[in-house]
């Protein structure tokens, strides 16, 4: 197995790109803070909440796709694992 294909299994594209959703989304939901777009001790205005909002929607999608990746991955070892022991079996007993 090259380099190439291990860092491919191991950190696959779809991963890299729910991790920089979900990066984005921290940055949207601190933004009107950090660039002072809200004013101090006042209610929110309606583009913190459309900002805050958004932010928290993009955290936690990102998060469940990068969970439902592992699990599946896992999943698919699971699975790898059984068959090649199942394989070994048959092999060991012809």
């Amino acid at each position: 197995m090259s380099v190439r294909n291990a860092m491919r299994r191991l950190v696959p594209p779809g991963s890299v790109v729910l991790f920089l959703l979900f990066l984005t989304g921290i940055w949207l939901t601190l933004s009107p803070f950090a660039m002072t777009t809200q004013p101090s001790g006042q209610p929110w205005i309606a583009s913190t909440i459309t900002t805050v909002t958004i932010g928290g929607v993009l955290m936690v999608v990102s998060l469940l796709g990068i969970l439902a990746y592992m699990a599946l991955a896992l999943r698919d070892l699971i699975r790898e694992t059984q068959a090649k022991e199942e394989a070994d079996r048959q092999t060991a007993s012809s």
